[in-house]
């Protein structure tokens, strides 16, 4: 097929980009290995770097109904203290939801595009030589380009990016779940070598919480593994009796392995391009996975249309435009993995100390969120 893109994954990136390409009239189909579209209930921040361009494929007003927008972002100790609460105003526009509702929304904005998606379709694997991709349903498809959107276990990555390495455990597990309180804010409460993470996601009092803590016993690469609420609080018993309270009201909780990929030298390889998870998985310390996807997918796209589908050109300014900020937020997040899970109680007095200073939290902050993928585009 002819100016076809092929997709693989209908996750957050691939659907995104799915929606850019066919909203500047580019021929796009998606390659789906589940059934249907799902995800697993989690929640979602999403930031002003993300917003504007969700804003660009006209759902933001469709996701406003079904988000919140958390009036400050409050630091605490484990004991519930508060060290520091910035207003969100000051941070720019910022709405938190559940995942599983922005997949949908994005969902349903592609296929009103007329956007294509094949289901029951994992890929086996591609020949790179001829662009065509094998899936284990025995059906073949010969693309123009390919874009890998399949995650941090992505078989494109391991295919054709020979570089990339396995997977390695992260020294962190995390737990997950979604329950209920009145709290309006995002609260990161700070433990020893832990931390917990708590937002509103919609306007029926859901909360959902993560609780991330180090660990030297791997665990399972997996959002599935159900495990139990004994289990969750001898793990993160040291918060406080808010927290065990969302604990036991979440009706469900999950536990995995936190895994990290050594960053890639190029994102792109022939006729190949990586986005969201597959190119640079993020471990979660600043809750940008999502958003650096979003950024991934209008990029790309909008770079197909700006070329008129000359992939070589708009490989060569994506992987210009992306891989620096993608690095960069990588080692962010490593950076504040090491000041929310402190142990030395020097090093727990000056990262409280910190955290005190609000323009210096701000500035943080900031450094993420101000990104405007918009402008940087302009530029080339």
């Amino acid at each position: 097929m002819n100016n076809q893109i092929g997709i693989v994954g209908a996750g957050i990136s691939g659907l995104m980009l799915g929606c850019v390409l066919k909203q500047n009239l580019i021929d796009c189909i998606i390659f789906e290995r589940s059934s249907n579209i799902s995800e697993y209930g989690a929640g979602i921040s999403i930031s002003p770097n993300g917003l504007a361009l969700l804003d660009r494929i006209n759902v933001l007003d469709s996701l406003r109904k079904i988000s919140c927008r958390p009036l400050n972002v409050v630091f605490r100790k484990s004991n519930g203290i508060s060290l520091t609460s910035i207003p969100t105003s000051k941070i720019g526009k910022l709405i938190t939801m559940n995942r599983s509702e922005l997949v949908k929304t994005l969902y349903n904005r592609y296929i009103d595009l007329d956007g294509e998606i094949l289901f029951d379709h994992e890929l086996k694997h591609l020949n790179n030589d001829e662009s065509t991709l094998f899936f284990k349903n025995s059906e073949k498809y010969k693309l123009d380009h390919i874009v890998g959107c399949d995650g941090i276990k992505s078989v494109i990555r391991d295919n054709i990016f020979n570089s990339s390495g396995d997977s390695e455990y992260s020294g962190y597990s995390a737990w997950r779940g979604i329950g209920t309180s009145d709290s309006k804010n995002i609260n990161f409460y700070l433990g020893r070598d832990s931390h917990l993470v708590c937002y509103p996601v919609n306007d029926k009092l859901e909360t959902s919480f993560t609780g991330i803590f180090k660990t030297g016993k791997s665990l399972e690469e997996t959002w599935r593994r159900e495990g139990t609420h004994q289990e969750l609080s001898e793990d993160l018993n040291m918060y406080d009796h808010f927290m065990h309270s969302l604990f036991k009201s979440s009706s469900k909780v999950y536990r995995w392995g936190m895994y990290t990929r050594s960053p890639l030298k190029s994102l792109v390889n022939e006729n190949v391009t990586l986005l969201g998870d597959a190119a640079h998985p993020m471990l979660p310390f600043l809750g940008q996975g999502g958003n650096m996807a979003i950024e991934d997918a209008f990029i790309f796209a909008s770079l197909c249309k700006n070329f008129k589908n000359d992939y070589d050109k708009s490989q060569m300014y994506y992987q210009k435009l992306r891989l620096k900020r993608v690095n960069r937020v990588q080692n962010s997040s490593k950076q504040q993995a090491m000041i929310y899970h402190a142990s030395n109680p020097i090093v727990l007095g000056v990262r409280n100390f910190l955290l005190k200073n609000t323009n210096i939290t701000l500035s943080r902050l900031k450094n993420i969120y101000n990104y405007n993928a918009i402008d940087e585009l302009d530029k080339i």
